[in-house]
């Protein structure tokens, strides 16, 4: 029989590993499209970037809304263990946000969208850091 769940919810150290994790994952994807893009005969897809730009506003306002009702849940907890799951939430909104970044600079070429994303992603740990790691 596994062990109940604790009420406190899960502890700083796996937060903080789920988070390098998170980091992890977008900084490589960023670094296989760089050196895919370096490699002799690379070329940017043939890809409508009219369609690519509207998925990304798509991306940024699901995101961005998607963040703000996380931090808002986050602050009508009463429970700080209850509200930890929800870092996690809002974690992978800014990881989704930076990884069609990735996507868009492997299929364009153009790694604006990247780097912004990425930008983002930090600006989400700010907004969400690991409990007793201030």
């Amino acid at each position: 029989m596994a062990p109940a769940p604790s009420p406190s919810g899960p502890r700083p150290a796996a937060l903080a590993l789920v988070r390098l994790a998170i980091l992890t994952a977008v900084l490589g994807f960023g670094a296989v499209v760089w050196y895919l893009q370096r490699q002799p005969g690379w070329a940017p897809s043939a890809v409508d970037r009219d369609t690519l730009s509207y998925v990304s506003l798509a991306v940024w306002v699901l995101a961005g809304g998607g963040v703000l009702l996380v931090r808002s849940l986050q602050r009508r907890q009463a429970d700080p263990g209850r509200a930890r799951p929800l870092l996690v939430a809002g974690w992978a909104l800014g990881e989704v946000t930076a990884l069609w970044g990735g996507v868009y600079y492997l299929l364009t070429g153009d790694p604006q969208r990247y780097f912004t994303g990425l930008i983002f992603l930090a600006l989400v740990f700010l907004m969400f850091p690991v409990p007793g790691r201030r």
